[in-house]
């Protein structure tokens, strides 16, 4: 099971990865079947995508979709702080002379339509074994116990090209990593946030306390800047 699935996910086999990818995975000797052992375990209300939407219902916010930030970096003009959360290594290889490359893993998901009222049993089936490509299949009508004569399932290919999903952890890759940080830790005015920021491999309660840390950090210099001090005078 962890093998060959390993292999799939990763291209790679556990020997040849970090022990905390394994480790992300609980072992118990009771029949809690939760993924997580937090005592409160919650999703947003409305899902994450309205959680999204509300947070960026601000007039002092302007979202632009289907942008590269490279095409349109010379437009930001000055700014105060930018917080940048996408691969950390393709914001230096423009800017520095490293050009190593983090390995970065992608998801190919493949829709399906049948004529039948269930494809199978959970939400969720992975499928660890190397008899099928896909790593797992998804049927969301689970999710939300929606009743129809027909249902809808997304298969799930890992695969290295395409918009990065997963940093790949290994002594390799956190070693070029290690040097692509000590080139942003230079940086006064522009903050990495997120799992492929900080090449981590951030579970959404992770990532999410990852940016509110940031937030609390930057608050609290913010205070106590002499220029703050100056101003209030």
């Amino acid at each position: 099971m962890f093998r060959h699935y390993t292999k799939k996910q990763w291209d790679k086999y556990p020997e040849e990865l970090h022990a905390s990818v394994l480790d992300r995975i609980p072992v118990r000797d009771n029949f809690d079947d939760r993924y997580f052992s937090d005592k409160y375990q919650a999703l947003p209300k409305g899902g994450y995508t309205q959680l999204f939407e509300r947070m960026l219902n601000n007039p002092n916010i302007m979202v632009l979709l289907n942008t590269d930030y490279f095409e349109v970096e010379e437009q930001l003009g000055d700014y105060d702080k930018l917080f940048y959360t996408g691969p950390i290594d393709r914001f230096f290889r423009f800017k520095s002379d490293l050009t190593q490359k983090l390995e970065y893993r992608s998801i190919n998901f493949v829709t399906e339509q049948l004529d039948q009222e269930y494809f199978q049993e959970n939400s969720v089936v992975n499928y660890p074994g190397p008899e099928v490509e896909y790593t797992r299949i998804i049927e969301y009508k689970h999710f939300g116990n929606q009743q129809s004569e027909k249902t809808c399932i997304v298969k799930e290919f890992t695969v290295d090209e395409g918009e990065p999903y997963y940093p790949v952890p290994n002594d390799k890759n956190q070693k070029i990593y290690e040097q692509y940080k000590a080139e942003a830790d230079k940086l006064t005015d522009v903050f990495f946030v997120g799992r492929l920021a900080n090449y981590k491999y951030f579970n959404m309660d992770q990532a999410f306390r990852n940016a509110l840390d940031l937030f609390f950090q930057l608050e609290r210099k913010d205070v106590l800047k002499p220029a703050n001090v100056a101003s209030a005078k």
